[in-house]
């Protein structure tokens, strides 16, 4: 007598079952890593193209330390913070020291919040932001160091500090090179990077406590994002 070999329908909807049970668990882990992998290479990259664009620009224009920068942080009649004059000294600074250095798309310049007859904002307050070839950008702001708010997937979500926003320093003096970058011939850093030193410890506490200082930690681990790494991607 013949007999069919097979799966029965109970059987094969088991299988397929545990199949999507089984990637459902797994599929999420593997978009995360992916997604960890990518902004790493991201970060690192950029970290590595600044470093030889100022290298480039000091050869060219010389030492950092004596580039100049139209005044440090602005602001309005009122003591408010003044996007606009701000932005156009980073911006000044961006395309005369580093800009060709960089393949970007466009520069959109800072612009202070516009407000109504009541004083109620219409639209937001930005600083300068240059969006890059590759889809990331970087916003500048004027303050002791000129900070860049590197964004490694520029208007996509979730815009977030710690997540896929992270801060970079140039400090073109010596007091803010000591200050934040903990040794005054260091003219591009990490924010936090002075803490470095601290050891991991302490730069995981401060990337729980502000995720600007997330940076520090990522490049003290070689831009990995380890396991204990408290932002979600």
């Amino acid at each position: 007598m013949n007999k069919s070999i097979g799966f029965t329908l109970a059987e094969t909807l088991i299988t397929v079952g545990i199949i999507g049970i089984v990637a459902a668990m797994t599929i999420p882990a593997i978009i995360g890593n992916g997604k960890k992998v990518e902004a790493s290479a991201r970060l690192k990259r950029f970290n590595a193209i600044m470093q030889q664009a100022l290298l480039m620009s000091e050869f060219e224009n010389g030492e950092s330390i004596a580039w100049v920068r139209e005044g440090g942080e602005q602001k309005d009649e009122e003591g408010n913070r003044d996007y606009e004059a701000n932005g156009k000294i980073t911006k000044e600074f961006f395309l005369m020291y580093l800009a060709k250095y960089f393949k970007y798309t466009s520069i959109v310049d800072g612009k202070n919040a516009e407000v109504d007859e009541n004083g109620v904002a219409q639209t937001s307050a930005n600083n300068t932001k240059v969006y890059l070839a590759d889809g990331s950008s970087m916003t500048f702001h004027n303050g002791s160091c000129i900070d860049i708010q590197f964004d490694i997937n520029g208007n996509r979500n979730p815009n977030r500090g710690g997540s896929d926003i992270f801060v970079f320093l140039i400090c073109l003096d010596d007091s803010s090179r000591l200050s934040y970058c903990g040794n005054k011939n260091k003219a591009f850093c990490s924010y936090g990077y002075k803490y470095n030193k601290d050891g991991r410890e302490k730069l995981l506490e401060l990337c729980k406590q502000n995720s600007a200082y997330c940076i520090s930690l990522l490049e003290y681990d070689n831009w990995e994002f380890k396991k204990d790494y408290p932002y979600k991607l």
